[in-house]
């Protein structure tokens, strides 16, 4: 019951549309809890909670029960296991080795395994559209253009047509089934086998027994809440005119690959970017991605949710591609591929090649549930410039373009063909339709909304496929505007800041402390959770840094040089900043020494003792030296700080401990922004001079 709380008042009050399209969200829950009630296992319970949010028709609504994930947890004790065998085998090779029983396995010792192929439904068969390098099918025989009749005595035209017979529509099953298939059935345990039925090119059926082998590509992480994925990358030229390049994923680890590509491909004329079967992911790569494909720059589109708008803006980058360009879609293209191809299509940077995509385009993130499965739900809808929703629509391409079985037979691709003709003609993109007018957003609406969304599983093999788009990093806080210009503090203030120091270590404590570094793990709240570590240092008399590392988004450095501020990130953002509103106190400890600093603090005011949690404790009011106002807590027993407040940031301390003499707190929490735990404070220590400055990444580097 309480799983099935959370679930429909965290829809009742985030989920994008506040009509909920026209259902009265109060009588479904009078509808579905008395069904939840009499569920007898958790099995039920998740059944029923699907049937409920089903009801609302839209994608990137799904419910991922606890043995999705029990299965990649067991891959991972597999691996760890096959790690420690090898590792007792080298050990008896090599005396000198040593076998570390608690170490982690690597990605690579637990990746997906599988016979390495891509399928799509040609017609009503199930065709090979592609094979990898080194892979099961490859050895076996098995060559794009096969169809692949039975997988393991299971014939797909039987199965395709009982589909069809329980109510799943043609298009869902032409569009889930090939995917399906591959992570469900052909996708497996490794050193095991798979048993397919095939027509050849003569079409002529054939048995092969195919194993399964390690697939290519790297683990990377899309979200929090769910297990690593499989990142795949190529990039190769196609003629010395075009270049090409492939993923299957919006992630951070591709814009640096798809960076590195375009050094080679700069001098081309065309590039090739292929979204053929890329459900989505991580949607604030596309920020860097789409900055390397324009030298101005580009609003791709618009954010709608229940508090307003927001405009989703890219700037160009110094290392950007200036040919003509083509984006390869088909109906597994959706979510933040949709998006890409349809803002690069509407600011004139792309040529649409392919088939409609899936439409399904709705950002969502993740929320945990108490039985341990995870909701996704969408916060926000996506419209590109003339203000159309891609939900349920999808992206028509310029140029439609069907994959051809005969051409698969011969070695090629129909829609890469397409591509190369499309690139080669010149009134294709001399006739292009210009963008419309960018719509009017709301007094909301800046940059990148921070809706956050991550990339699913596998469906349900009835299900299409879903995925979502990114995770944002926390906000910064902005300074409110200042207020009267504040009187000399009172004695009793003054006292309790005195005490205060003195408690810390000591009234001359800032003067002893010319440099610290903080290292500590981060959790960021929100509509999402994202988890982390952070690095923070301070060089007196005033430059900060503050750097967020995150499986998801990468690394976040913000900044204060002691003249001016910035902040980076691995996704593509980056220009200056003010964080926190005051930049010389916006490291993790800067709030804990400017409530000890009394040229930072102005006109404080006693407010007097209060029973705070069981515990005493002195209020102090004032304003900073930037005239903001400013409100302090010390324990009346310890001395020691417990909250800071500056404008509308409240940050809270505890767990002090002594470093080097100084009573330290080691958990720090911003409200509504993040939790710290701190694992390390060092005391003036020397700083690479590095630690204040740019770093340059490989977009920021001309071609």
């Amino acid at each position: 019951m309480e799983a099935f709380s959370l679930a429909w008042a965290t829809l009742n009050e985030q989920y994008f549309d506040k009509t909920f399209g026209g259902l009265d969200w109060l009588k479904i829950r009078s509808e579905y809890e008395p069904r939840v009630r009499r569920a007898k296992t958790d099995a039920e319970f998740h059944d029923i909670l699907e049937e409920m949010i089903g009801r609302l028709g839209k994608s990137h609504l799904s419910i991922l029960v606890p043995e999705y994930f029990e299965r990649f947890e067991n891959a991972k004790a597999s691996a760890r296991k096959r790690e420690k065998e090898l590792a007792a085998e080298k050990k008896l090779d090599n005396k000198a080795t040593t076998d570390d029983d608690d170490d982690e396995p690597t990605d690579d010792e637990y990746k997906q395994h599988g016979i390495g192929v891509e399928l799509r439904m040609i017609g009503d068969q199930v065709v090979v559209t592609s094979v990898e390098q080194k892979s099961g099918a490859l050895a076996a025989g098995i060559k794009p253009g096969y169809v692949i009749e039975k997988i393991n005595g299971v014939s797909m035209k039987e199965t395709v047509a009982l589909l069809l017979a329980s109510g799943i529509s043609e298009t869902e099953m032409r569009y889930a089934l090939p995917f399906t298939l591959v992570s469900e059935f052909l996708n497996g345990e490794p050193d095991s086998s798979v048993f397919l039925t095939c027509l050849d090119e003569n079409d002529r059926s054939r048995e092969f027994t195919v194993s399964r082998r390690e697939l290519a590509g790297e683990m990377i992480s899309l979200s929090t809440n769910m297990p690593d994925q499989m990142l795949k990358f190529e990039a190769r030229e196609l003629t010395p005119d075009v270049g090409y390049i492939h993923f299957n994923a919006f992630a951070v680890p591709v814009i640096d690959k798809f960076c590195s590509s375009l050094s080679q491909f700069s001098k081309k004329k065309g590039l090739v970017i292929d979204l053929r079967g890329n459900l989505g992911g991580v949607l604030v790569s596309m920020i860097g991605l789409s900055g390397m494909l324009t030298d101005k720059p580009m609003t791709l589109g618009t954010f709608t949710s229940r508090g307003g708008s927001q405009l989703f803006t890219v700037a160009s980058k110094a290392r950007n591609f200036k040919g003509r360009i083509v984006v390869l879609v088909d109906g597994l293209s959706m979510s933040a591929s949709e998006m890409f191809a349809a803002g690069l299509h509407a600011n004139q940077r792309a040529v649409v090649v392919g088939t409609r995509t899936g439409g399904q385009s709705l950002p969502a993130v993740w929320i945990k549930l108490p039985t341990g499965a995870v909701m996704m739900y969408p916060i926000s809808d996506f419209l590109v410039l003339d203000g159309k929703s891609l939900e349920g629509t999808g992206v028509t391409p310029d140029f439609v373009a069907e994959l051809d079985r005969k051409s698969l037979l011969r070695g090629g691709d129909s829609q890469i063909e397409k591509a190369l003709a499309v690139i080669a003609d010149d009134k294709a993109f001399a006739t292009r339709h210009k963008p419309s007018p960018s719509p009017r957003p709301s007094p909301q609406a800046s940059g990148l909304s921070t809706a956050s969304t991550d990339s699913p599983p596998p469906p349900k093999l009835v299900k299409l496929p879903t995925a979502t788009t990114g995770e944002a990093p926390p906000p910064m806080i902005m300074p409110p505007l200042p207020g009267p210009t504040p009187g000399p503090s009172d004695e009793r203030s003054l006292k309790t800041v005195a005490d205060f120091a003195i408690a810390a270590g000591g009234p001359d404590l800032k003067k002893r402390i010319t440099s610290y570094e903080v290292d500590g793990a981060v959790s960021v709240g929100g509509n999402v959770e994202l988890v982390g570590s952070i690095y923070s240092a301070w060089q007196s008399p005033n430059k900060v840094a503050v750097v967020l590392k995150m499986p998801t988004i990468g690394e976040v450095r913000s900044i204060f040089d002691g003249k001016n501020s910035f902040q980076q990130a691995d996704y593509g953002l980056s220009g200056d900043i003010f964080p926190l509103g005051e930049a010389e106190h916006a490291d993790l400890l800067g709030p804990y020494f400017a409530a000890m600093d009394l040229e930072f603090l102005k006109g404080l005011k006693f407010e007097g003792e209060f029973d705070l949690d069981g515990r005493k404790r002195v209020i102090l009011s004032g304003k900073s030296n930037k005239n903001v106002s400013v409100g302090l807590s010390f324990d009346k027993e310890t001395k020691l700080l417990v909250t800071f407040t500056q404008g509308q940031l409240l940050v809270t301390f505890a767990d002090y401990r002594k470093v080097d003499g100084v009573m330290l707190p080691f958990s720090i929490k911003y409200d509504r922004i993040m939790d710290v735990e701190i694992d390390s404070i060092k005391l003036n220590t020397k700083l690479d001079v590095a630690t204040f400055e740019k770093k340059l990444k490989c977009f920021d580097k001309p071609n």
